[in-house]
This record gives C-alpha cells, sequence and structure tokens, in this order.
C-alpha cells in the first residue's frame, strides 16, 4: 500500500510537470493531458490512502482509532489522578480550616530545612498558641479558629506555609527569615487578630526558632521551639498581647 502510494505521487509530480509545460509552451493538449494524469494519480493515492485505514487481516486497529483510544485513556488517567490526589490530600488536611495538618507540617520541615542549606538562606520556624478565655464554647471556639486563620493568611507572604498542628496551635516556616523577622510576623499577627475586635481569644503566644542559628536537623529546630513555645505559655497572667518567646543561639 506504501508502494502505490508513492508511486502515485511520482505519476501526480509527472502530470502537473507535463500540464505546466504544456501551458507555458501553447500546447494546451499537453496541458489537459498533464492534468488529467495528475487527477488519476490523486484518486490513486486517495485510495492508497482509505486501504491502509482499514483494519488489516489480523484485527489491528488503525491509526486513527489508537489515536481516539489513547486520548480517551488519558482523559481517564487524568480523572484518577485527579480522585487519588484529592484521596490523599484529605488525611492532611484541617476540616475546620483547611490548612495543613502536623503530618504535612512535619513532612515539609525537612524539605525546607535542605532548600535553607542549599541555598544559603535561614529558614524560622514560628508556634503559634491559642489561649481562649474562660467558658468558651466549643462552637464559638471553633469560629474564632477560623477567623484567626484570615488574620494569619492576610499577615504572611504567600511563600509562607501555616500549618494547624494542634486543637489550638499553629506552625508558621518562614523562608528566607531569620529569628528577628518571625519574631517580626508573630507580633504582627498578634496585633493584627487585636484589631480584629472582641474575641473569645484572649491571648497569641509565640515561640520562635530558626536554622541555623538554632540547629541544623530539623527535629532540633522544632524541639528548640516548642521549648520557646512554652516558655512564652508561662506566667499568662502577665497583660499583653501574649509573649513571643525567640529561643536562644546554641553555642558555636
Amino acid at each position: 500500500m506504501r508502494l502505490r502510494g508513492f508511486f502515485a505521487i511520482v505519476v501526480g509530480l509527472g502530470g502537473v510537470a507535463v500540464s505546466a509545460v504544456g501551458m507555458r509552451s501553447g500546447h494546451a493538449q499537453d496541458g489537459v493531458i498533464g492534468a488529467s494524469v495528475a487527477f488519476v494519480a490523486v484518486l490513486l493515492g486517495l485510495g492508497a490512502t482509505a486501504r491502509r485505514r482499514k483494519p488489516d487481516e489480523n484485527g489491528e486497529a488503525s491509526a486513527d482509532a489508537l489515536v481516539t483510544v489513547e486520548a480517551i485513556n488519558d482523559d481517564q488517567n487524568v480523572d484518577l489522578v485527579e480522585v487519588a490526589a484529592e484521596a490523599a490530600t484529605d488525611p492532611i488536611t484541617d476540616p475546620l480550616t483547611g490548612l495543613m495538618n502536623e503530618i504535612f507540617f512535619s513532612g515539609l520541615l525537612s524539605t525546607k530545612v535542605a532548600t535553607a542549606r542549599r541555598r544559603l538562606w535561614p529558614l524560622s520556624i514560628v508556634l503559634l498558641k491559642l489561649v481562649m478565655q474562660p467558658g468558651v464554647t466549643t462552637e464559638a471556639a471553633d469560629a474564632a479558629i477560623v477567623a484567626f486563620v484570615g488574620v494569619i493568611s492576610e499577615t504572611i507572604r504567600t511563600a509562607d506555609v501555616a500549618c494547624r498542628v494542634g486543637a489550638r496551635s499553629f506552625a508558621l516556616l518562614l523562608d528566607d527569615t531569620d529569628e528577628d523577622g518571625a519574631a517580626w510576623v508573630a507580633e504582627r499577627i498578634q496585633i493584627a487578630h487585636a484589631r480584629e475586635g472582641d474575641s473569645p481569644i484572649a491571648k497569641v503566644c509565640a515561640g520562635v526558632a530558626s536554622y541555623p542559628s538554632h540547629g541544623i536537623e530539623p527535629a532540633e529546630i522544632l524541639i528548640t521551639a516548642k521549648s520557646a513555645l512554652k516558655q512564652a505559655s508561662d506566667n499568662l497572667e502577665l497583660p499583653g498581647l501574649g509573649r513571643v518567646i525567640v529561643a536562644p543561639q546554641r553555642p558555636i
């Protein structure tokens, strides 16, 4: 079939050449003959193409059919990937706030530290703990937490990551931010929350630790940040929006 198609192309080109020469030299008869030959060649080529598109004796599908099947399979694969992705994200998403949870945070922390090490920039962890007023109902607390997440989202950068790591605890990962910058972020969140007005959240405590000032390994930095948060959560009777404690730098 391919040979016949090739032969048709050669004959067609010859017919076109004869037609062109005949018309240019004034021999109309040669031009008509050449055009006729070209027309016949086109018919032969179409016939060969039609035969190639039919299934052969072994029942093999045509190229067009294969493309169609592949396109359908691709669509199905995309749907399956989307479903799998949604199923995979459910266990790491907090249903109340929509933030990623502690499982996601733990996995991301190692990646962020590795990136900071490679790019030679600091990375900070800010752990936040909400202290509710006495007698707050669960519904009121949940509403306050959702509102607080809105404050966080409006305060941090797009590249920063916020996760809910406990019932009333949050963790921030701040790229290219040292401990002083991270402490300022925590204070800005406190101020923004206070400006929201009446809220059952009485205080927002924060503990800050950074790479490389407070550790090289992810676990070491996280433990240091938790220690700073514990210190910030002590003496809640003190006035103010809540304490922000930056962990002491480790000895060199």
